[in-house]
Order: C-alpha cells, then sequence, then structure tokens
C-alpha cells in the first residue's frame, strides 16, 4: 500500500492517535520517509500535541509562538487549496 501527500493528511489524526491500522501506519511512515514537506508537518503537529499536553500552560516564547501559528496557517492555507508535493 503507498499512500500520497493528501492521503497522509486526511489519516493524521488517526495516526497520531494510533487508531489508524497497521498497514495504514506503515504506508504512512514509508511515505514520511521519502517525503520531507509532510515529516515537518507531522513532526510540529505531533511537537504541538506534546506541549499541550504537558503538565500546565507551556511558556513559549511569543517569537517562536508567532512562527509556529504562521507555519500552521500556511500549511493549512495549503492544504486547502489542495495543491501537495506527490
Amino acid at each position: 500500500m503507498e499512500v500520497n501527500c493528501k492521503e497522509v493528511m486526511d489519516q493524521l489524526s488517526d495516526f497520531l492517535d494510533d487508531e489508524a491500522r497497521a498497514e495504514m501506519c506503515r504506508a504512512i511512515e514509508e511515505h514520511l520517509n521519502r517525503c520531507g514537506g509532510c515529516k515537518v508537518v507531522v513532526d510540529t503537529v505531533k511537537k504541538t500535541i506534546m506541549l499541550y499536553q504537558g503538565d500546565g500552560p507551556a511558556e513559549t516564547p511569543v517569537r517562536v509562538s508567532a512562527a509556529l501559528q504562521s507555519a500552521l496557517a500556511f500549511e493549512y492555507r495549503r492544504s486547502q487549496q489542495g495543491s501537495s508535493p506527490d
């Protein structure tokens, strides 16, 4: 099974919550090994989740927070336009 960038983004929530089928997880992992763009998005989402799951509110410098918000907004707009590297 091979997946493209859109399928990775469509399955991202299930993949990160460990709810995706084993076959889909393997396909996503293989895709992430080949696709730097998707790997950056997945790593960013994982780190964001880790920040919000901490013991309390994370103290994030304003500059870092602004950069993260900008990057997430860019990726969201890009995904909504249907443009993907695949």
